[in-house]
């Protein structure tokens, strides 16, 4: 392997939810707006209707094939792949016979395995994937077909349930555009005895062909298997810096090779496709971030740029949205939050991520808007070459308060959502964009997401006001004097006067907010403390399924089990049931009884969160709710180690409880499928006629379908004129999959 060569196991992309273990959780997505009407223009826009296709589609052999899936009353698996066979042999060997051949295999009996966001919900009827594979599958006894070897996915129907077909296809291709780094895009395959629907699905949403009958639109199939060998070149089909690494069982969990052009090969790589009318790229806000050095208590940087194919940026669009490439060289690396060793070192993690977040705000103006598990590292290694923290004011972080040592114990990373609050720094047509204010817009992870944001307004709800928090003498005077220089005196804060962070409840607002509730919309913005609420939902899901270690006994998983539902059932927009945990704040009921002891502090910090602030007036400082967790967190921290009181955790085994089946949220900025989301109620039932080997296809339930006209005898003109309608002069390219069958002794 070259220096320029950097290996990464599986794709950048983090779930929001536990993955689906069945077709019943698989239902629960959202498929984005229209992305399943039928488009007139598919095949014009999608495929490569190559001139040979006209002659193609008159072949005896193929038409017989179609007639025999037309005819069939229910599902019949073997007739689709002998078709699909067929069709690729015919392509094959016309147009590209030095390719390898593209074999169709029938797997609805197994799960394609190595997802990397671990999906197990349920498998395509059949795919697509290269000869050489087919030979290690026939020769392995795990018999089972990885994600990232998937080509193209085929989804079956009878005739009755043709019009789910698409949805339970589309969600297939999301998994797989998840699984397939190396390719901008899949098409798939939604076939019935009535018709065939084709599809693309790619980070900028999922296009759906019209349906085609099986006689005079014929070429359609052929038209999606000669593109799966042929791509357009009018659109990039593949990130040829991405390849499987070699001298590996190409069975077994991928491991991929990245060319990032670097001779000092990165600690990390973050590939994302960047909507085109974002307003703040992560890269630039890193830049920011980092202008004196690498901040600390943040995630290091080499460089982003865009991803190219030929000279050209990788750029998916579909109807408006418009998306490119981007890659981002990180020099941090580090575990995930999960990986925490002991209860204290965690809690002493949320106050430097705090810290580092009011820093940001403070000395950068940036405000991140997306605080989760999923971007925060513990134990976190820069790369040598980083650049030091040359600045005046480095964030203070709770050991150097404690032990005098500046290191954090958690990092901040993704900046994708972070919004620039500089108006300085805005360029003149950005101060012209009235509807692209950053603090207008809602973005988060739907477990940390803060209740305002989710509502995306004000909450004019009853609020039980909790002062300022005050250190004990002994750990006070040590944080007065290391913050001595604080500029914005909260350091030093204290309610006087009956205060609450230095406002009281106004009841004005109030009033006038019953009155005219439209203005909690109209006057809702992202402020930092929904942020700061942000990170106590990171430490509420953490406690609840923290599980000491070496500790199985759990005296009460049923109130775990309830409390979590508030948390896994929340979508963004809806009812916010992460409330009842708020106004419940029964900690010593949820935590493990080894944990017990955090208990005073989850109720103080539940207190904290639990105001809607943006009722007070005076309106209070915009970190007030940062300085009052870290209060509480510092002062909680100081006491148990003075007393010597922690518990390791176990970093492999959570908590049990029963799992809860819950929608994801609605498309927002973030989501596990990018481009792509599935809704309720539009898969099909799945018979549970499941046979046992792969080769060995049978039919699904028979139901009559009222549709049995005989196929016309002689269809040659009709075919001809169809694919001479869905052409248009459009460049191709033979696309090189690479060998799969790779020496497994070769040296990496």
């Amino acid at each position: 392997m070259s220096d320029h060569t950097v290996r990464l196991k599986s794709t950048p992309v983090k779930p929001t939810k536990p993955p689906p273990t069945n077709r019943k959780k698989m239902s629960a997505f959202h498929l984005p707006p229209d992305s399943l009407i039928p488009n007139t223009d598919f095949c014009r826009t999608w495929l490569n209707m190559h001139d040979a296709i006209k002659q193609l589609v008159l072949d005896g052999e193929l038409k017989k094939l179609a007639e025999a899936v037309y005819k069939s009353k229910g599902t019949c698996y073997e007739k689709v792949e002998i078709l699909l066979n067929y069709a690729s042999t015919l392509i094959h060997n016309e147009l590209c016979p030095s390719s390898e051949f593209i074999v169709f295999v029938d797997n609805h009996s197994f799960v394609p395995t190595y997802h990397p966001n671990e999906i197990k919900g349920d498998a395509p009827d059949s795919v697509g994937i290269l000869e050489s594979v087919l030979k290690k599958l026939q020769q392995d006894e795990r018999n089972r077909i990885p994600w990232h070897l998937t080509l193209t996915a085929v989804e079956e129907k009878k005739a009755v349930d043709a019009k789910v077909g698409p949805a339970q296809c589309g969600a297939y291709l999301g998994y797989a555009n998840q699984a397939r780094p190396d390719m901008v895009g899949m098409y798939g395959l939604s076939v019935s005895p009535r018709s065939f629907q084709i599809q693309y699905s790619c980070p900028a949403g999922l296009a759906t062909s019209e349906e085609f009958n099986w006689t005079a639109q014929l070429g359609g199939i052929l038209a999606y298997i000669c593109t799966l060998y042929l791509p357009r070149t009018d659109f990039a089909s593949r990130d040829t810096t991405i390849s499987l690494a070699t001298g590996r069982d190409v069975l077994g969990p991928p491991l991929w090779d990245i060319d990032v052009g670097d001779k000092e090969g990165p600690i990390m790589i973050k590939d994302s496709y960047r909507d085109v009318r974002t307003r703040f790229k992560e890269g630039d806000m890193y830049e920011i971030l980092h202008k004196e050095g690498a901040a600390p208590g943040f995630a290091a940087v080499g460089r982003e740029y865009e991803v190219k194919y030929k000279d050209t940026p990788i750029t998916v669009s579909m109807k408006e949205c418009t998306r490119i490439k981007t890659r981002l060289i990180m020099k941090t690396s580090g575990l995930p939050l999960s990986q925490c060793k002991n209860i204290v070192d965690f809690f002493k993690g949320m106050y430097d991520i705090l810290e580092a977040h009011r820093w940001m705000f403070t000395e950068r103006k940036l405000l991140h808007r997306d605080i989760s598990h999923g971007n925060i590292l513990i134990e976190a290694e820069d790369a040598g070459a980083i650049e030091k923290f040359r600045g005046p004011k480095p964030p203070v972080f709770i050991n150097m308060i404690l032990h005098g040592t500046p290191e954090p114990m958690a990092r901040l990373l993704d900046m994708d959502n972070c919004a620039n609050l500089d108006e300085s720094k805005l360029k003149p047509e950005e101060e012209e964009e009235d509807s692209d204010k950053p603090l207008r817009y809602r973005t988060g992870t739907p477990k940390f997401i803060s209740r305002s944001v989710a509502a995306g307004q004000i909450r004019n709800v009853p609020s039980e006001m909790t002062p300022m928090p005050e250190l004990q003498s002994e750990i006070e005077a040590t944080y007065k004097k290391i913050h001595h220089g604080d500029a914005s005196k909260l350091r030093t804060f204290s309610d006087i006067n009956g205060t609450t962070h230095g406002g009281h409840l106004s009841l004005e607002r109030k009033k006038r907010y019953k009155t005219n509730p439209s203005l909690q919309v109209a006057d809702f913005e992202h402020q930092p403390f929904h942020d700061a609420e942000s990170v106590y939902w990171c430490i509420v899901v953490f406690v609840l399924l923290a599980k000491p270690l070496n500790n199985d006994v759990d005296v009460n998983p049923e109130r775990l089990t309830n409390t979590w539902s508030c948390i896994a059932e929340h979508e963004v927009g809806a009812m916010d049931k992460r409330s009842t945990i708020i106004s419940e704040n029964e900690w010593a009921k949820w935590l493990h009884k080894d944990l017990l002891f955090i208990t005073a502090l989850m109720d103080d910090l539940t207190c904290q969160i639990q105001p809607e602030w943006a009722l007070l007036y005076p309106t209070p400082d915009p970190l007030h709710l940062h300085e009052a967790m870290q209060r509480l967190i510092l002062q909680h921290v100081y006491d148990w180690e003075r007393n010597n009181i922690n518990v390791k955790l176990d970093t492999v085994h959570s908590r049990t409880f029963n799992p809860v089946e819950r929608k994801l949220m609605a498309p927002v900025n973030k989501h596990p499928l990018i481009g792509q989301v599935i809704t309720s109620s539009t898969l099909g039932k799945r018979g549970s006629n499941a046979v046992a080997g792969r080769a060995q296809s049978g039919s699904k339930r028979l139901r009559k379908t009222g549709d049995d006209e005989p196929l016309g005898a002689d269809l040659a003109e009709l075919q001809q004129a169809w694919v001479d309608s869905q052409s248009v002069p459009v460049a191709a390219e033979l696309v090189e999959y690479g060998s799969e069958d790779e020496d497994e002794n070769a040296s990496e």
